[in-house]
């Protein structure tokens, strides 16, 4: 019996990122069905709050195997097991090769393909053509949303509704795992659950905690019947904490307490989320919740919008829109603070009525 035909993924990132590039992925998958499919992702350093990209797309069942190498080698063992590591890709002899990775410099897309065609030596490599890397001063408005971008690269031809209907199957054992922890918590199926998400990966995308708690603190006097849920990774634990202390029994910490699949299958029944530009932003999107999503303007309009219909994006776009900064300190983050509590709570509540009749209804 002749080998199976091999593919390769290459995709690095974060929760946010992974989340966004599954349904270039998923296209990768419907395209090839025989392919044994391998996935390429960076090693996640010790101690990071990275949530790796395996711990998404082990899940899914797409792939059979993965391949993780050393982001910045340090040491001549790290550099090593990578060139060993590119070596052992090469005798896969991969028929297709997909470069799935975040926007690049031109000189980022030429050591790719060196790697990949060169080395690895793809018989057919596909990657982004031009580079998108740094942002250039043309009109932001033209920026294509990320999801799209990275399935233009498996499908030239995608059409934007494949973003639009792309959902997160959450596995069984996982939906159970999150009802099992409602019903802990003592959740009546008479409330409404109204996810918030307080943390982000970088300073400047992150609105201020204390409108958060101002938010939550209006939805519970202005609704008797919703339960605030904080969701995060165990790094926003602190944080999410202080927001369910200042909100009072009607709330729960769940930060660090599931999975990445656990959170989505909570998220899965609330009627609405309220978070950053971040990962649990995606997550809740993709398992089909609108979500009122607070973007700074570090990025181009409609870049990383949460995929999905029926989003409210909150956006201020100051003269210093575009800055791609991870930590605003000259501008104190102006475009995330002239962003007032009371604009947040009116979304919510209007939201939250329309959404609270079909939730109940089922």
């Amino acid at each position: 019996m002749p080998d199976r035909l091999r593919a390769l993924v290459y995709r690095p990132g974060s929760l946010g990122d992974t989340l966004v590039s599954l349904p270039a992925i998923a296209e990768i998958r419907r395209r090839y069905p025989e392919h044994r499919l391998s996935l390429l992702t960076e090693n996640q350093l010790a101690g990071s709050m990275r949530v790796s990209p395996w711990t998404i797309l082990k899940e899914t069942g797409w792939f059979e195997d993965v391949y993780f190498y050393s982001v910045r080698p340090t040491s001549p063992a790290e550099r090593w097991r990578n060139v060993a590591l590119a070596m052992r890709l090469r005798r896969n002899a991969y028929q297709e090769i997909f470069s799935l990775a975040p926007p690049r410099t031109t000189r980022q897309l030429r050591v790719d393909s060196c790697i990949f065609r060169g080395v690895v030596g793809a018989r057919r490599y596909h990657s982004a053509q031009h580079a998108a890397w740094p942002p250039s001063d043309v009109d932001q408005a033209q920026v294509e949303h990320e999801g799209f971008r990275l399935l233009r690269i498996v499908d030239p031809d995608a059409s934007g509704d494949v973003l639009r209907t792309f959902r997160l199957e959450v596995p069984d054992i996982d939906r159970a795992m999150g009802r099992g922890l409602l019903n802990e918590l003592g959740v009546r199926p008479d409330q409404l659950l109204v996810g918030v998400g307080p943390g982000s990966g970088r300073s400047a995308t992150a609105w201020p905690a204390e409108r958060f708690a101002a938010v939550g603190s209006a939805l519970l006097r202005e609704f008797r019947n919703i339960v605030l849920l904080a969701i995060g990774g165990s790094s926003e634990q602190r944080l999410c904490g202080e927001l369910c202390a200042a909100w009072g029994p009607r709330s729960h910490n769940l930060a660090g307490r599931l999975s990445v699949f656990g959170s989505a299958s909570v998220l899965s029944q609330c009627a609405t989320f309220i978070g950053n530009d971040s990962g649990p932003t995606h997550l809740a999107a993709m398992v089909g919740i609108p979500c009122i999503a607070i973007f700074s303007a570090r990025n181009a309009p409609g870049q990383w919008a949460p995929l999905g219909e029926h989003h409210v994006i909150i956006e201020d776009r100051p003269e210093c829109a575009g800055c791609m900064l991870d930590d605003c300190v000259r501008e104190a983050k102006k475009c995330l603070t002239r962003i007032e509590t009371g604009r947040v709570v009116r979304e919510a509540i209007s939201l939250i009525e329309s959404r609270g009749r079909t939730c109940l209804a089922h």
